[in-house]
């Protein structure tokens, strides 16, 4: 049960990633260069977050715990 809720979280945390970037909308100027610099930042959680689910996926699937 602690395994399935980690991965819904983790799994949430991933969703949540991709709808950060929603709040910004299109906008132009400084407004954009500051988006664009979120976006980055996203991405590189994003990727960190997909990392972590893959493990506890991985982990998840042995008998050692």
């Amino acid at each position: 049960m602690v395994m399935s809720d980690v991965k819904t979280w983790v799994s949430a945390a991933l969703t949540n990633d991709d709808t950060c970037m929603d709040g910004f909308g299109q906008s132009a100027g400084a407004k954009a260069a500051v988006k664009d610099l979120v976006r980055g930042h996203v991405i590189k959680v994003s990727r960190m977050t997909s990392n972590a689910l893959a493990l506890i996926n991985m982990y998840a699937s042995t008998d050692v715990h």
